[in-house]
């Protein structure tokens, strides 16, 4: 089993707590799927299905682990899986079969996002 692993300096929010203008919020969402993609194109072309993918949130706030997490870790996951499976409609390719995720959170001075992927 082969495993990659990046660590991206990313600021996610709790989206269901959130009470931000739609501009704010669009705008984060396109900078985490850009450093997404930047991070991870040139090593994410080694990946085969099936795979796993860990994300574990990094920030000093702890969010709720069963509702907000997820949510918070959404748009990264969108970015990671279409990198895995290109050529899907927008937010499609973590609908895949041969893709299982789950999530992590632990405390740290710096907000960032650690993307672990096995395959």
């Amino acid at each position: 089993m082969n495993k990659l692993v990046w660590d991206i300096p990313i600021t996610t929010v709790s989206e269901g707590n959130c009470h931000q203008h739609w501009r704010v919020k669009h705008k984060r969402h396109k900078q985490q799927q850009f450093f997404v993609r930047m991070t991870m194109s040139r090593d994410i072309r080694q990946v085969s299905l099936p795979c796993h993918i860990k994300l574990t949130r990094i920030a000093p706030m702890m969010v709720d682990k069963f509702d907000n997490l997820p949510m918070s870790l959404k748009w990264v996951l969108d970015a990671v899986c279409d990198l895995i499976t290109p050529g899907l409609k927008p937010g499609r390719a973590d609908n895949n079969e041969g893709i299982m995720v789950s999530y992590s959170q632990e405390k740290g001075r710096l907000a960032s996002v650690r993307i672990e992927i096995e395959y």
